[in-house]
């Protein structure tokens, strides 16, 4: 029996550690992905959760330029609350557009984030263009992930750990918006574990599966981050796989 006692102490002991490690050293988070995705909507809502009013196109995310170069926001902390869980995280809102891309390699890299999220929305269906910028740019994170083709354009501590072993230790494929596409299939596909037939995913498949040859795990999920739908649920559990 005390040995028991003493089982559920030393357990009750390490996750008390654990909390409070993070408390100090928040999980970091790089939330990618192309212009208009929500990123930054996502941003407002782990900042402060709640509805979030629609951005314009005039004020989307942009980044003042240094002697030439755009200078990479800081991370700021966030706390995820779910039920009973509180889970700290950093994160910083970074563009989406092609001459800031960069600036999501620089931030991977320099903070060596240990979940990496890449956002689409439902244009993957209803725009060529975007989807193939999209598939071009999440091409672009894997590249650097994998170092088939690392980035020249970030700092020297950027490429210090790109010559390092880092490596994300999940890489999150999230479809924004679902109160937009979501549908009966893809409740069927989701709830059968079969998100990469859905054809938002679908076109990002081989990408996925070169991040999982790789040794990094790759999950697909779905989020309204204007309305909060998921986003706790769906955060939580990312963490939960580290």
């Amino acid at each position: 029996m005390s040995a028991v006692i003493a089982g559920h102490l030393l357990i009750s002991s390490v996750h008390a550690i654990q909390k409070f490690y993070r408390i100090l050293k928040p999980y970091k988070v790089g939330i990618y992905g192309p212009s208009m995705t929500g990123k930054t909507t996502l941003d407002q809502y782990l900042t402060v959760p709640g509805d979030i009013d629609p951005i314009p196109i005039e004020m989307r995310t942009s980044h003042p330029m240094v002697n030439g170069q755009a200078r990479l926001p800081k991370a700021h902390r966030k706390l995820i609350k779910y039920k009973k869980d509180r889970i700290p995280i950093s994160n910083a809102d970074i563009a989406g557009q092609a001459q800031f891309r960069n600036l999501w390699i620089e931030d991977m890299f320099g903070r060596k984030c240990e979940i990496v999220i890449f956002m689409v929305d439902h244009r993957v269906l209803t725009s060529q263009a975007f989807a193939k910028d999209s598939l071009a740019s999440f091409k672009y994170l894997i590249d650097n992930i994998t170092r088939t083709d690392v980035s020249t354009a970030i700092s020297r501590k950027a490429k210090k750990a790109s010559r390092s072993n880092y490596m994300p230790k999940v890489v999150v494929f999230l479809v924004n918006k679902m109160d937009i596409w979501w549908t009966p299939e893809a409740d069927y596909l989701w709830a059968k574990n079969l998100q990469r037939e859905h054809p938002i995913v679908a076109p990002f498949r081989s990408e996925l599966r070169r991040l999982r040859k790789a040794g990094v795990r790759a999950d697909i999920d779905a989020i309204s981050a204007q309305h909060g739908v998921n986003v706790e649920k769906v955060l939580i559990s990312i963490v939960e796989l580290l």
